[in-house]
């Protein structure tokens, strides 16, 4: 039991805000008590991509490299210095912590410390967001239900190893979920259908579009003896799918920022059956 869970026991529950103040309290905790190293470059790729100034060009616009100041914050502690400067928006804060992860160019076991401390903080924390590491990058989204986003989102990703194209593409999309809102959640949902149109194009070997894959979809599904009933349920959830991408999303720029996590799930949703179903085949024709 970690320390949030003791006090929901005792009655004595963080809300939201507070959760956040906790991840956001521990992380500089972590960072300000760290060995490991954060060189010169490590810090200008850092600052590179999060337009931050570095602590000397902040400190004397005129600096030379070797010009340093004697209360220069040193490894992690500049880390934290420069998040410091982001932590009045919780969301922009955990930007520029991610950017930190992507662009830290340290020893291979430093890297990966960093990764597994960090992603135990988000779990410790309670905080509606959640780590994902896909092709040695690092990204966050918001969190749904636990049991789905492990079922439908982390492992989909996961198994979509053995599909790299149709991987990167849901990668993406969940990447833009990440940071969706109302103007931009066309292209957000759009994103999650090119996802499962590049998965059917791989999965089903086709250059088709994904209207045109749905009779190799009830097919494959009446291969595997999937019951008529639940068959039949997967094709109209698919043409449901399908109608509301040309109606609002492919085509028409409709789609609201609320109903985008049940399009993530529905996309994971068709992906897990699939592989699934595969995998099983496969290994009953191995026995």
């Amino acid at each position: 039991m970690d320390y949030i869970d003791y006090r929901e026991k005792l009655g004595l529950a963080f809300n939201d805000n507070e959760k956040q103040q906790f991840f956001v309290t521990r992380v500089f905790t972590y960072l300000n008590n760290s060995s490991a190293e954060f060189s010169h470059k490590n810090e200008i790729d850092f600052c590179y991509a999060t337009s931050l100034e570095t602590y000397a060009e902040s400190k004397n616009p005129n600096f030379e490299v070797f010009n340093i100041s004697f209360n220069e914050p040193v490894g992690m502690k500049k880390v934290a210095y420069y998040l410091n400067q982001r932590k009045k928006d919780f969301r922009d804060f955990l930007a520029t912590l991610v950017m930190f992860l992507n662009t830290y160019g340290g020893k291979k076991s430093e890297k990966e410390k960093l990764w597994n401390d960090f992603e135990k903080m988000f779990q410790d924390s309670h905080i509606q967001y959640e780590l994902l590491n896909d092709s040695g990058k690092t990204f966050i989204f918001p969190k749904g239900a636990k049991e789905l986003d492990k079922a439908v989102v982390s492992e989909p990703l996961e198994w979509l190893s053995v599909y790299q194209t149709s991987q990167k593409a849901f990668s993406k999309a969940l990447e833009l979920y990440a940071d969706s809102s109302d103007s931009n959640a066309s292209d957000v949902a759009d994103a999650f259908r090119k996802s499962l149109e590049t998965f059917f194009q791989e999965f089903f070997n086709s250059d088709k579009s994904l209207e045109n894959l749905k009779s190799e979809y009830g097919q494959f599904l009446k291969n595997c003896n999937v019951p008529a009933e639940i068959s039949n349920n997967f094709q109209s959830l698919l043409n449901s799918y399908a109608l509301f991408m040309n109606n609002y999303a492919k085509h028409h720029d409709k789609t609201s920022k609320n109903i985008l996590e049940y399009i993530m799930y529905q996309t994971g949703n068709i992906i897990r059956l699939l592989i699934t179903l595969k995998n099983e085949a496969e290994r009953l024709c191995n026995e």
